[in-house]
């Protein structure tokens, strides 16, 4: 048998760079197909360090994987893709050290949405010093561009009605007054999904491969704090009591709550599932059933509340969800 040189241990970690980087190019290759692996490229940061075990050499061994996808993208013109990455690949670093301090999942949420929010809101402040525009700003008018680019399109490509032109006028003129109002909520919520969506697959991704590793159970057993209900308890007061301007506030924080509920919710779903031992065939129809259902959402947040109060998932082993 080959001995263990340094010279093959060496070998050995040049793998996850060489990984890592392949990773990274890709959306910058070919980003018409690969561009919805943006929003999951955390996970292979953190599988790769929960695997190799690294120690003091972690950081130096990403940005190692990183430089060679920012040269790459530096030569094709495509830069802005390249660094709407690295915020993923802080927050894939940021999920491996929650799980090395045994932390909960919803700590490690909360601290890979600090991470990420952190890096985006960096990014937003160079764009606005290099361009002199205000990102936020430049969205909103992005938003509003689209929405009434979309009325023209409907009007000269429909023959309809004068009531239902004047009727489609309320409904544009309405999403051009709210969705602005909302848009803080869009955003968090976003950043939200995107922290749930690496940290589940990963740890799940870990549990089927090496459990040892995994720093969490499986999702059906994620709990959210107790506390954390008085979040949507009191904005919906101050949404139904509050005076105007609180009203565009609390209805920001009822999304944010509701988005944060339905991961509960969901939870909550599949240890029913698995409880009732449903067969995986008719597993995918209740999930294409919630998906095309337009209340579906909503009805998995109410699931996740009702678990605070009628703790639907009475194990002992039940810990805390992001």
């Amino acid at each position: 048998m080959a001995e263990n040189t340094p010279l093959n241990r060496s070998i050995l970690r040049s793998r996850p760079v060489f990984a890592l980087s392949v990773f990274y190019s890709i959306p910058i290759l070919l980003p018409p197909l690969f561009v919805w692996m943006t929003g999951i490229l955390a996970v292979p940061v953190a599988y790769i360090c929960s695997r190799q075990g690294w120690s003091k050499e972690k950081g130096v061994t990403i940005l190692a994987a990183l430089l060679p996808a920012g040269i790459l993208a530096f030569f094709t013109g495509r830069l802005p893709i390249f660094v709407a990455l690295l915020p993923l690949a802080a927050l894939g670093y940021s999920l491996f050290l929650s799980g090395q301090r045994k932390q909960s999942p919803a700590q490690a949420a909360a601290c890979g949405l600090a991470v990420i929010a952190g890096c985006l809101t960096l990014c937003w402040l160079l764009y606005a010093q290099v361009t002199g525009t205000h990102p936020y700003q430049h969205l909103k008018a992005m938003i509003d561009a689209a929405i009434v680019s979309a009325g023209d399109m409907y009007r000269t490509s429909v023959d309809a009605p004068a009531d239902m032109q004047a009727e489609l006028d309320r409904v544009l003129e309405s999403m051009r007054v709210v969705i602005p109002q909302i848009l803080p909520a869009m955003l968090i919520s976003i950043l939200l999904v995107t922290v749930w969506m690496n940290q589940v697959l990963w740890n799940a991704l870990l549990l089927k491969t090496d459990p040892d590793q995994a720093p969490w159970p499986p999702y059906s057993t994620w709990k959210l704090p107790e506390h954390l209900i008085w979040l949507p308890i009191c904005a919906a007061a101050c949404y139904i009591f509050g005076p105007g301007p609180w009203k565009i506030i609390s209805l920001n924080a009822l999304i944010i709550s509701g988005v944060v509920y339905f991961f509960q919710g969901l939870a909550v779903f599949l240890h029913l599932l698995d409880r009732l031992k449903v067969p995986g065939y008719f597993r995918i129809i209740l999930y294409g059933i919630l998906v095309i259902q337009s209340y579906g959402l909503i009805l998995l947040s109410l699931l996740g509340i009702g678990d605070i109060w009628f703790n639907l998932r009475p194990e002992p082993e039940s810990r805390e969800i992001p």
